[in-house]
């Protein structure tokens, strides 16, 4: 595969614009690129092999941390934004955070959705809650002593 197709198309997984995956590859219409065969032939093996690198065990593990993440830094950030560094906070429990004029507003993941998600997967396999336990011991400890600060 040519560098510059390669290019277009890490672009515009990465973007998922067209013209903008253009611009970055140095291609002139990234409409037209898209309606090239080559250029789908590619997309489809870059996302195959991306798809083949998740496995299972990251996303159970990464639901796990999703069901049971901490809210603490989200509301140190919500209440004292100027005294935290928040490149070193961990958010992962945070859907949306927005400053408006009358405040901040945070809302946190669906941790019911998570965990039912996260049953579902483990229910497939026929784990089921001894698979449900497992994951959330190796969370618990990850997390090592945060997990009982709340």
């Amino acid at each position: 595969m040519s560098e510059r197709r390669r290019s277009f198309c890490q672009a515009f997984l990465r973007t998922m614009d067209a013209e903008q995956a253009a611009a970055e590859s140095g291609r002139r219409d990234g409409y037209r690129a898209l309606g090239s065969g080559a250029v789908r032939t590619a997309l489809d093996e870059m996302r195959t092999s991306a798809a083949e690198q998740v496995r299972r065990e990251d996303v159970i593990r990464r639901l796990a941390q999703l069901a049971f993440g901490r809210a603490n830094d989200a509301v140190r950030l919500a209440l004292a934004p100027d005294a935290v560094e928040a490149e070193k906070l961990e958010l992962s429990a945070v859907a949306e955070f927005k400053v408006t004029e009358k405040g901040v507003e945070v809302k946190l993941v669906d941790r019911v959705r998570a965990l039912e998600t996260l049953w579902g997967l483990l229910e497939e396999r026929g784990g089921g809650a001894e698979e449900l336990c497992r994951a959330l011991e190796e969370a618990a400890g990850r997390m090592g002593d945060h997990w009982d600060d709340e």
